[in-house]
């Protein structure tokens, strides 16, 4: 429901930035540029985000049985995002890169094997605290070009009805350590002390989209964006410090291709002045990779491999952006 809820959300202001009439006078209270002249920008967002995290393994090399043999859950990793950014703008082109970084922390971890297909046959199940142990356990790079396809006057860029398709790539990390363990179900039950092992969630992506904007009144704007991503390439690495039967840099890896996934925000702009402008949004990232292979590495050196089914990472909050443009 939730996810349905923003999609229809970024569709309506997406629809609504495309099609309304072009020929408000007021419009250009607040517009600054030519469309031939050549602009820079920067800027940067906050985002207060929460995120969950997963991936699944099988148990043989094609698919099973078990269809899944072991799954590990991150929950409610929480991660305040600061994202810095930059582009240059020409006639109806831009391009743009940003760096986004942060912490993580407050999450939960959740390491079930089973026995049988479709995680019936619980035989181990764990739990414990999961978050990050740096300022970048969570970061990103990406780089966008943007070509405007509508907008009202071709000679103004900014405080406009517009509607803009773009093309990127981004390539996103989630280190995770994983502390406090206590095994709930399977073995010696209760908590069980050293655990310190970690997993590194690594994407990479291309996507395509839509973003639009709509003035509504005194230099307050609507904005939306709805990016697909149709193709991505994953790579896991995980070290588990208990194992000592695994070896230690990394314990074993994850590579897969051809998932999906989307980005959606919607916020609301003010320009505190023709140069610089505010805007309070929610933004919602999701990505799924295909199928591809779970390589372990035993201390003896012995290597096994087993189908990786899928990861899984949602990440959602709202933020505050703040840019300026030269």
């Amino acid at each position: 429901m939730k996810k349905r809820l923003i999609f229809s959300i970024m569709g309506i202001t997406i629809l609504l930035a495309a099609t309304v009439s072009f020929s408000d006078d007021n419009l250009h209270s607040y517009s600054y540029k030519r469309a031939d002249s050549v602009s820079l920008f920067i800027g940067e967002k906050t985002w207060q985000s929460t995120g969950d995290d997963e991936w699944n393994i099988a148990g043989t090399k094609s698919g099973g049985p078990p269809n899944i043999l072991s799954e590990l859950e991150f929950l409610g990793l929480e991660s305040t995002v600061y994202e810095i950014y930059g582009g240059i703008r020409e006639g109806r082109g831009a391009i743009t890169a940003g760096y986004g970084f942060g912490s993580m922390h407050g999450g939960i971890y959740r390491d079930s094997d089973y026995l049988k297909d479709n995680r019936q046959g619980l035989f181990s199940l764990s739990t414990g605290d999961a978050g990050g142990k740096g300022w970048n356990d969570l970061y990103y790079w990406n780089i966008d070009y943007h070509y405007r396809l509508l907008t009202n006057e071709p000679e103004e860029y900014y405080n406009e009805r517009y509607l803009d398709m773009l093309i990127g790539y981004q390539e996103w990390h989630e280190k995770v350590t994983m502390t406090n363990g206590v095994q709930k179900f399977g073995g010696a039950l209760g908590p069980f002390a050293g655990l310190n092992s970690k997993y590194e969630f690594m994407w990479k992506s291309y996507r395509i989209g839509l973003e639009g904007g709509l003035p509504i009144f005194n230099g307050f704007s609507l904005k939306g964006s709805a990016l697909f991503i149709p193709y991505n390439e994953y790579e896991g690495k995980g070290i588990w410090n208990l194992r000592t039967d695994f070896r230690q840099d990394p314990s074993f890896e994850h590579k897969a291709s051809g998932g999906r996934g989307a980005q959606l925000e919607a916020s609301v702009l003010y320009y505190l002045y023709s140069k610089l402008t505010i805007d309070l949004g929610y933004r919602y990232w999701y990505i799924k990779s295909g199928k591809g292979d779970d390589t372990t590495y035993f201390s003896n050196g012995a290597v096994s491999v087993t189908q990786f089914n899928e990861a899984v990472s949602e990440r959602q909050g709202a933020f505050m952006n703040i840019n300026y443009i030269f």
